[in-house]
C-alpha cells in the first residue's frame, strides 16, 4: 500500500537557543525536508512552556504557505476547547484562501492542566467543549448563515464566516487514543489521527472504522489515516537505539515537565482517567535501559528495520506517517540527519516521489 510521509515543523533545537532563532530556523526546516521529498508540514500547538512553544499553528501555517506554496499543511493537533469556534472557522477560512494545498486539521482536547488553568477553562469541561466547538466549526465551514445554542457557545443571530471557506481544501480529523475517544470521533464523522504509537494503536484504528461503519458516518470522513511516530534512522539498530537513549529520554522528561506528570493527578479529572498510565510510562522511559524495548514500536533502527515497521503500519491501515524527529534539546543537525536517512533509504520503498528526490 502506498504511504506518504510528512514532517513536523515546530520550534525545537538544542537547549538554550533563543526563541527568535528557533523561529528564524523554521524556514530551513521546511526547505531541508522539501528538498528531501516531503510535501506535508505538520504543526503542534502548545503554550506557556519550553515544550514546543507554538501558540498559534494557524499563524505559522500562513507563513509557511507564503514561503513554500507547494507544501500541504496539517495540525497534530489544534486544541479545540481553547478556541471560540467562529474565530477558528474564520481563520481556517482565511488560510484556505491563502494556499492552493490541502489543509489537514487535526483537532484534540489537549492534556495540559497548566494550559487549561491559564486560559481559565475547567479541564473537566474539555470533552463537552470539544463537541460544541467541532459542531459549530463544521457548520461554519459550510459557509452558510446559521445559529447555534449550546452550553458553552451560542450564536443567536444567523452568522456566516467570511471570507467564504474553500471547504474542499479543509480536511478535519479527531485525535484518538482510547476506545472512548475513537467512539466520540467516529460518531462525529471525524477521521482519526493518532499522535502516538503503541501496542494498541492499530486496534484503535480498526475500532474507529468499525464504529463509524455502524454509525453511518464513515463516508463523510476523510480517507487519510495519519500517524505521528518517533523516528531515528542510523546505520544499525544498535546505533539508532543508542541515540534514542540520549534524545528520547530527554524528550520523555520534557513531557513530564510540561504536563506536570509528577504532580498532576490526571486520573481525577473527568474524561482524562485513561491518561494516568501514560503519565507513569513517561517516568519509566526517562531510564535509558527502558527506552530499548520501547523503540521496537517506533521507527527507530537501521533502514531495513524501519522499512519493515513502515510496512507493518501500512498493513494496519496508516497511509500517512508524520516523522517525529523534532525533539526538544536535539540539534537540527541530528533531526535533519535522521530525516535524510529515512528519505533516502526507507521512503522510496513506499513512495516514488522520494526516489526522485
Amino acid at each position: 500500500m502506498p504511504v506518504d510521509f510528512g514532517f513536523l515543523v515546530v520550534p525545537a533545537d538544542a537547549a538554550g537557543v533563543p526563541d527568535a532563532d528557533l523561529y528564524a530556523d523554521l524556514a530551513d526546516v521546511c526547505q531541508t525536508h522539501r528538498a528531501l521529498g516531503f510535501r506535508t508540514a505538520w504543526l503542534i500547538e502548545h503554550h506557556f512552556s519550553d515544550y514546543y512553544p507554538c501558540p498559534s499553528p494557524i499563524v505559522l501555517m500562513a507563513h509557511i504557505a507564503t514561503r513554500f506554496p507547494d507544501l500541504a499543511l496539517g495540525t497534530c493537533v489544534l486544541v479545540a476547547p481553547w478556541y471560540h469556534p467562529m474565530r477558528l472557522a474564520g481563520e481556517l477560512a482565511m488560510l484556505s484562501n491563502l494556499t492552493d494545498q490541502p489543509l489537514y486539521i487535526g483537532l484534540g482536547r489537549g492534556t495540559g492542566l497548566s494550559e487549561y488553568e491559564t486560559f481559565g477553562i475547567p479541564m473537566a469541561e474539555a470533552r463537552a467543549r470539544f463537541l460544541e466547538t467541532y459542531e459549530v466549526l463544521d457548520r461554519a465551514l459550510d459557509g452558510e448563515p446559521f445559529t447555534y445554542a449550546g452550553a458553552h457557545h451560542r450564536i443567536v443571530r444567523p452568522a456566516r464566516v467570511r471570507p467564504a471557506p474553500r471547504r474542499d481544501r479543509i480536511h478535519l480529523f479527531g485525535a484518538i487514543g482510547s476506545s472512548e475517544s475513537l467512539k466520540v470521533m467516529a460518531d462525529l464523522g471525524l477521521a482519526p489521527i493518532c499522535t502516538s504509537v503503541g501496542a494498541g494503536t492499530a486496534a484503535l484504528l480498526a475500532g474507529w472504522d468499525a464504529h463509524a461503519e455502524a454509525a453511518g458516518t464513515r463516508e463523510r470522513a476523510s480517507t487519510l489515516r495519519p500517524l505521528l511516530i518517533n523516528t531515528i534512522v542510523a546505520d544499525t539498530d544498535e546505533a539508532a537505539i543508542a541515540e534514542a537513549q540520549v534524545h528520547m529520554t530527554r524528550y520523555m522528561q520534557s513531557q513530564i515537565d510540561h504536563y506536570g506528570a509528577d504532580d498532576v493527578d490526571i486520573a481525577s479529572i473527568a474524561g482524562y482517567e485513561a491518561w494516568a498510565p501514560t503519565f507513569e510510562r513517561w517516568k519509566v522511559l526517562t531510564d535509558p535501559d527502558a527506552i530499548v524495548p520501547w523503540t521496537e514500536g517506533q521507527l527507530i533502527g537501521s533502514p531495513e528495520t524501519v522499512t519493515r515497521r513502515v510496512a507493518a503500519l501500512a498493513d494496519a491501515g496508516f497511509d500517512h506517517l508524520i516523522l517525529h524527529t523534532a525533539l526538544p534539546g536535539t540539534p537540527h543537525a541530528d533531526q535533519h540527519r535522521w530525516a535524510g536517512r529515512f528519505a533516502r533509504d526507507v521512503a522510496p520503498s513506499f513512495n516514488e516521489t522520494f526516489g526522485r528526490s
